[in-house]
């Protein structure tokens, strides 16, 4: 029996998803998400299923939502998936400086290097958007 994902959680996790990254990083992901075999469909259900959904929960705002992704991402190294949530913070309303800021403390709890990659990511990130690219 193979699994079937719930409709009604992936078309929630997808209307937060869209609520939470915005319509440009949306537009971004479906361009580099052409493949559509099992893996990709696997992927893209299950994060629609399990991660945004949950962003329907209360007592978090998307704002704050976007701080802490980010604190995860540099913790774990995650340079592509930081570049996306970067984005995502400045759509839910967070600012370069705090952006900067939150960079910068992580290197306390994740280390110097994590935290200085997270800057040089940043830092590539807002010149891209400043330029009117959207990567």
């Amino acid at each position: 029996m193979s699994y079937q994902p719930s409709d009604e959680k992936v078309q929630l996790g997808a209307q937060m998803s869209r609520q939470f990254l915005g319509d440009a990083v949306i537009a971004d992901l479906q361009k580099s998400r052409s493949k559509t075999d099992i893996f990709a469909r696997t992927s893209q259900e299950y994060i629609a299923e399990v991660c945004f959904a949950s962003y329907a929960r209360p007592g978090l705002k998307f704002r704050d939502r976007s701080l802490m992704n980010i604190a995860m991402l540099v913790a774990l190294g995650r340079g592509p998936e930081l570049r996306i949530h970067l984005k995502a913070a400045v759509h839910n309303g967070l600012t370069e400086e705090e952006i900067c800021e939150a960079c910068r403390h992580a290197m306390v709890y994740c280390g110097v290097p994590a935290g200085r990659d997270a800057l040089l990511t940043a830092s590539e990130v807002f010149e891209e958007m400043k330029g009117g690219q959207q990567v």
